[in-house]
């Protein structure tokens, strides 16, 4: 017997590149083939029924018509029968009769009857009646049709509420959408948005980006630092998936041309979630990116974030001045507000006013008074910092350092005691202060508020799950031979590829850190302007382990691999003779 999907491209109803995106998003969306290529619309219910019927010889059955037994619904898992689109109807002379709306499917076929250990007969269904039934008898908590039965009219009730709120982007009175609302759309396309949004955020992603490519919009995630192409919509609906995530988050439907900012806030399951939405117009039409952020998932432990006991000792020890300032940097994505976020947690108290000045914020911290920028109410980190430092404060938080006046209110804040945290766009700890003295910093104003610079970075972890040993390649090993030589690593690491961590070998992330202290011989270096190198040289030399270090002990605990922290630190520069990278190891 042909299979249907072979039928469905000979007769010219589906195309092979539509298959590939719909395979490439299945182990991803934890959806059938089937139902994703109904979703993106390259297939039509009747379409798919229709050629099934003519290559099955089987029955068919309406499931409207046809009872289902309970007991025998137990037998498949719900995330088994999403996964392959079926429904178990009833046993029937020690078999299982199996609704598909692919009965060519043998795989499927083949893992249903390894789970019951009885003999499957497939019967031939609708896929839209098997989503619909999945949905009515398994009452799967994580589907997007579940969003959907519980959002609510009643908005003092939101926050209980599996719904979407929709938060405009500057201030305006907060109004509640109800996620079941089409807004001009048809059903079965706000599902499609919904379930982009809500299988992001199942799967970890950090950022959900939409981007439209000629003929087709591609959907990724970002998941731990990685871009991963997720599944392909026709271009046709490019326009209707932006309108809808537009009317969402309160922007203007008609405006194409500029760039537009929202949030949209959602409850799933009951984790509150935040997204940021940024909508640019690119050549093929808008690109959509929303980032996700997730206040439970984000746990603000200084704890977790990766910091060997020494390194925890010294910036904890750091955060617990009355006074000076604390500047984190490395690259956008790096974690950085993180560990400002996470010291914030740490120390406060009762007894401490601690007021933040961020752009924008990402997470509310309870206890802590937080402070927007807004371009239209003048307030800057300049000014902001201004109004701060009227307001009594015991420790300021400064989103980042970008220009001269900022930085030297909060240097100075710092000298007439105040504790500051900020950031810096900088690639290690010592260009910090070459950076600093770029922009019309003063020597004696660094060297005299400044207490640690912390620079870092994120490395990926290796799936727990399908961890194995391997042997790196010999052009990576004398890459990291210097380093290798003084901490020495019993076994290399890396992840094999599952289910659980989507075949990448890599589940979660963890930081690297370079912690630079300031000493009295710090302090005189930069009196006298010293270059980035010899700054990094002494303090090297006084026991100040870099990035590339840091990342090495991660390797040399099993927690990642060589290429991973390849891939983050400059290997070449830091590890080729410009200084001494291997004095006071630890």
């Amino acid at each position: 017997m042909q299979s249907l999907m072979t039928t469905l491209i000979a007769r010219g109803l589906l195309s092979a590149p539509q298959l590939d995106a719909a395979k490439s998003g299945r182990s991803m969306l934890k959806r059938s083939v089937q139902e994703l290529l109904m979703i993106t619309g390259h297939v039509q219910d009747d379409t798919l029924f229709d050629a099934a019927r003519d290559i099955f010889a089987g029955p068919a059955v309406d499931l409207d018509e046809t009872p289902v037994d309970p007991v025998s619904l137990r037998l498949i898992p719900a995330d088994r029968a999403l996964y392959h689109g079926v429904l178990p109807i009833r046993r029937e002379e020690g078999c299982l009769i199996l609704g598909m709306s692919d009965p060519t499917d043998i795989m499927a076929m083949d893992e249903i009857h390894f789970i019951i250990e009885m003999p499957v007969k497939p019967v031939l269904c609708r896929q839209s009646q098997i989503a619909a039934y999945i949905f009515k008898y398994y009452q799967e908590e994580n589907t997007v049709h579940t969003m959907l039965e519980n959002t609510i009219d009643d908005g003092a009730a939101v926050e209980a509420a599996s719904g979407f709120e929709a938060v405009p982007a500057e201030g305006a009175r907060e109004l509640l959408v109800d996620l079941g609302e089409a807004g001009g759309e048809d059903s079965s396309f706000v599902k499609l948005v919904n379930r982009i949004i809500c299988d992001g955020v199942d799967a970890r992603a950090s950022d959900i980006h939409i981007e439209p490519q000629g003929k087709m919009v591609d959907v990724r995630y970002r998941i731990d630092g990685y871009l991963k192409s997720i599944i392909k919509i026709p271009v046709n609906l490019q326009k209707r998936l932006a309108t809808r995530i537009k009317i969402l988050s309160k922007l203007d439907i008609t405006e194409q041309r500029k760039a537009q900012d929202g949030r949209i806030k959602i409850v799933i399951n009951g984790r509150k979630i935040d997204l940021r939405i940024s909508i640019i117009p690119v050549f093929y039409g808008e690109k959509i990116v929303l980032r996700i952020l997730d206040s439970q998932a984000a746990r603000f432990d200084l704890n977790r974030l990766g910091f060997q006991p020494d390194e925890f000792d010294i910036f904890k020890d750091a955060i617990r001045k009355p006074q000076g300032v604390i500047l984190v940097t490395g690259p956008t994505g790096s974690g950085k507000t993180t560990t400002l976020y996470s010291a914030v947690q740490h120390i406060k108290c009762e007894s401490r006013n601690i007021v933040t000045i961020e752009d924008p914020i990402e997470y509310l911290i309870e206890g802590v008074n937080q402070l927007q920028l807004s371009r239209f109410k003048d307030v800057t980190f300049a000014t902001g910092l201004r109004s701060i430092l009227r307001q009594d404060p015991d420790v300021i938080l400064v989103g980042e350092v970008r220009d001269r006046e900022t930085a030297e209110i909060a240097f100075r804040a710092a000298m007439t005691g105040h504790l500051v945290f900020s950031t810096l766009h900088t690639n290690s700890s010592a260009a910090s202060i070459t950076r600093l003295l770029d922009i019309g910093i003063e020597a004696y104003l660094i060297a005299s508020s400044v207490s640690l610079f912390v620079a870092q970075r994120l490395i990926r972890l290796v799936c727990p799950n399908c961890c194995e040993t391997e042997v790196p390649s010999d052009k990576l090993l004398h890459k990291f031979s210097h380093y290798l030589d003084h901490v020495p690593v019993e076994r290399f690491y890396r992840g094999r590829g599952c289910e659980q961590c989507n075949h990448s070998g890599f589940y979660g992330r963890t930081s690297i850190f370079e912690i630079l202290r300031m000493d009295d011989r710090i302090r005189e270096l930069i009196h006298h302007r010293a270059s980035e190198n010899v700054i990094l040289k002494e303090a090297v030399s006084g026991g100040m382990r870099t990035l590339a270090q840091s990342g090495i002990m991660k390797v040399a605990a099993g927690l990642t691999t060589l290429q991973e922290v390849a891939g983050v630190v400059d290997v070449a520069e830091t590890g080729r003779g410009r200084v001494p990278m291997f004095l006071n190891c630890k």
